[in-house]
């Protein structure tokens, strides 16, 4: 992100004041000329006004209606937000101001898209407090460019884009149709949107060919639009940076080259944000180094370095790929923790008693060496005290196994003070050369995992609290309470699974969801409770205001440990030595608020933009694996239950599908939707949400993103 300043504030103040006045002064909407002559702004100084207006009309304070006229929302009974439009066609509204989501049908989008920035007015309010609403207005549109399949008919040609969120089919130009073929997928960039009477044209943008298993991840990666090279600037940029730490640039740091530290990752990584030492003190606490990758040292503020890293926000993971945020010369070089070299880093250095309590810290710029690249399998069994592993990295063996019972401790404390801890096994995709997927397993959580996971949780905790006594601007990664009608429905759901559930009357504590996850844990439904309890759980998200982590039920938190590929985290170091410096003014706080607001709202949208990325491909991986089973039998799990039929997910490689009522041999179900169940009319057998069944695959659709089982077999309910 470029440094920027920003405005005068009372001169922006003035403007914005100057323009809910002539709206409510005129009480109709009003030309941006308008505004201007009311104010007095003469016709060469109207930009500033017209880029205000464009950012009021963003946030939601002002509506952009036809004609170009901006209205207050509340004089129009209209609600701005972010539209997000459903596979089946119809949308909902979250509205920038907060509070409860409008549902929008099919009928009412008015040519909006998913994503668009729009504002809608309700039309219809339910006595439950739901409410309807019809699009009057798109303020911003969110997509620009679409990924799709070429279809020819005649002498047109359409692409049908591969996002089903995307309900219109876009149109070509006659010259870009010659240059396409039947099949062909391309990328199209928009250059006019659907209204009520037309749909939408497109200019051909890039033609990626045909289908096949390598250009189904391409496919993905334009269709999230996702950077996959870096400008020549930013590389030029890279390579002025030396690949070997200089003798100067570790002046006024603390040396700790003798220290024996060691990284601990997954057996690919190549980037390595973080490594750890311990020390047992005379008194019989801990103390532990987390020293964080210092690449806010190379990365300068304002540098096309920072500007595109700023702009990609965080690197995305996919199985045969990373798209980094930052050039492998400083991702998987000089900011790289790698072994036996010497790297500039960010240390938080903890005193910790045996109950787990931080009682002392510091956090201050260091250099290391670190004596060891170990991965969680490797340390996983010298904690376990394999031989061979012992015998190949003995050094470390002591400072694992004082490691290990920190993490221990750290875990405990975690756990009675409330703390979430999903148990949800990430699947793991293997792809052949060709891209074809060839297995999928559940990823093996091990204590060596859990053991680093407590080690950078206590350091984002102990940073967070250190910047909010600070008391100056920080960012912190956030996590709000549930929504209380979403909680609800989760209770009374798990009720029905005869599971004890305390009664709720004021506001929800997670040590309350915790005594659940204790219940289920080991049965059946574990896996099921702990997903639909993840789906009523806000998202978490960065933040300029410290408002605590309710998954973590932790007071203090933010993202300290991975630089190399969150932008979030480069920031925050910054924030740090500034603090540490004395570098923040009283003048300089209010625009340095402002701006981590943006930063925050950036770097959000750009980790969830991610994070949707990975999942779509991992789900696609997941159906083209199962095209090659088609026929085969599987254990599956009832995920879910409809007057359709049942919603199954495959156990080992966890497959999701659906099991039509017509599939459901034997006999004729009816849907009992208060006890999530389906019950046969004459034999009384029940399905419902958790039940373990044998399911035949039948079909695979990619294209759909679907694949339907038939029930085989119901199966018991294993005795713990």
């Amino acid at each position: 992100m470029e440094e920027f300043e920003l405005p005068n504030r009372e001169e922006e103040k003035r403007l914005e004041e100057g323009i809910f006045e002539a709206l409510r002064r005129f009480n109709k909407p009003l030309k941006a000329r308008e505004i201007a002559k009311y104010l007095g702004i003469p016709a060469e100084e109207r930009q500033r006004l017209r880029e205000k207006l464009k950012e009021l009309a963003k946030k939601g304070k002002l509506v952009k209606l036809k004609g170009a006229k901006y209205a207050l929302p509340e004089k129009l009974n209209l609600i701005v937000g972010k539209l997000c439009v459903y596979r089946e066609g119809f949308g909902f509204v979250d509205p920038v101001e907060g509070g409860k989501g409008v549902f929008v049908p099919g009928r009412s989008m008015a040519g909006a898209m998913n994503g668009d920035i729009v504002a809608v007015e309700v039309v219809k309010e339910g006595r439950d407090g739901r409410r309807e609403g019809k699009i009057v207005s798109i303020i911003e549109r969110a997509v620009k460019k679409v990924v799709g399949r070429v279809e020819k008919h005649k002498r047109h040609c359409f692409v049908v884009p591969e996002d089903k969120r995307i309900r219109y089919d876009i149109i070509l130009s006659p010259e870009d149709c010659e240059n396409v073929e039947e099949g062909d997928y391309v990328v199209v960039e928009i250059i006019s949107y659907p209204s009520e009477t037309r749909g939408p044209v497109g200019k051909l943008v890039e033609n990626l060919g045909k289908t096949g298993p390598k250009l189904d991840i391409e496919l993905i990666i334009r269709k999230y639009d996702l950077p996959t090279e870096f400008p020549k600037e930013v590389l030029e940029e890279a390579e002025n940076i030396p690949l070997e730490v200089s003798e100067e640039e570790i002046e006024g740091r603390v040396d700790l080259r003798g220290q024996l530290c060691f990284t601990i990752d997954g057996e690919n990584a190549r980037d390595f944000d973080d490594a750890v030492a311990i020390e047992r003190l005379p008194n019989g606490n801990f103390k532990l180094f987390v020293h964080i990758a210092d690449v806010s040292h190379y990365v300068k503020p304002g540098s096309a370095l920072d500007r595109e890293a700023y702009k990609r926000g965080t690197s995305v993971y996919f199985p045969d790929r990373c798209i980094p945020m930052l050039p492998e010369r400083l991702s998987n070089g000089i900011c790289s923790l790698n072994p036996d070299v010497d790297r500039l880093t960010f240390t938080c250095e903890m005193e910790i008693n045996k109950k787990g309590f931080v009682v002392d810290y510091k956090i201050y710029e260091s250099v290391i060496h670190s004596k060891a690249r170990l991965t969680y399998t490797i340390a996983q069994r010298i904690i376990d005290g394999d031989p061979e592993a012992v015998e190949k990295f003995p050094h470390v063996v002591d400072s694992l196994k004082e490691m290990y019972e920190l993490a221990q401790i750290l875990h405990k404390k975690r756990y009675k003070r409330g703390s979430l801890d999903f148990d949800l096994p990430e699947p793991v995709v293997v792809l052949n050369a060709e891209g074809e997927p060839i297995d999928i397993y559940k990823a093996e959580r091990l204590w060596s995992h859990r053991l680093i996971e407590e080690f950078m949780i206590v350091a984002n905790e102990t940073v967070a609290e250190y910047m909010f006594w600070t008391d100056y601007p920080s960012i912190y990664r956030v996590h709000e309470s549930p929504d209380r009608d979403k909680l609800h429905e989760f209770l009374n759901f798990v009720r029905s699974l005869g599971i004890r559930v305390p009664s709720v009357k004021n506001d929800i504590q997670p040590k309350l969801l915790q005594k659940i996850l204790e219940q289920v844990e080991g049965k059946p439904e574990e896996k099921l409770i702990n997903y639909l309890m993840l789906r009523t759980m806000a998202r978490a998200k960065y933040s300029p205001d410290n408002i605590g982590h309710f998954g973590l039920a932790s007071t203090h938190y933010t993202h300290f440990t991975s630089p190399i590929r969150r932008y979030a985290d480069l920031q925050l170091h910054r924030l740090i030595k500034m603090a540490q410096k004395g570098l923040f003014t009283p003048e300089s706080i209010p625009a340095w608020e402002e701006k981590l607001e943006i930063i925050c709202k950036h770097v959000t949208e750009r980790s969830i933009l991610a994070d949707e990325a990975e999942r779509d491909v991992i789900e696609l991986k997941k159906l083209q694996y199962a095209m090659n089973h088609v026929g085969e039998v599987f254990e599956a799990i009832v995920t879910g239950v409809s007057e359709q039929g049942l919603y199954v997910e495959t156990v080992e490689q966890v497959i999701p599908g659906f099991v039509h009522v017509t599939n459901l041999k034997n006999d004729y179900y009816i849907c009992v939707p208060k006890q999530y169940c389906l019950v046969g009319e004459k034999t009384g057998t029940v399905f419902r949400i958790g039940d373990r069944v044998l399911v035949r695959l039948l079909s695979v659709d990619i294209e759909n993103r679907k694949a339907d089982f038939e029930v085989v077999k119901k199966l018991k309910a294993r005795k713990e």
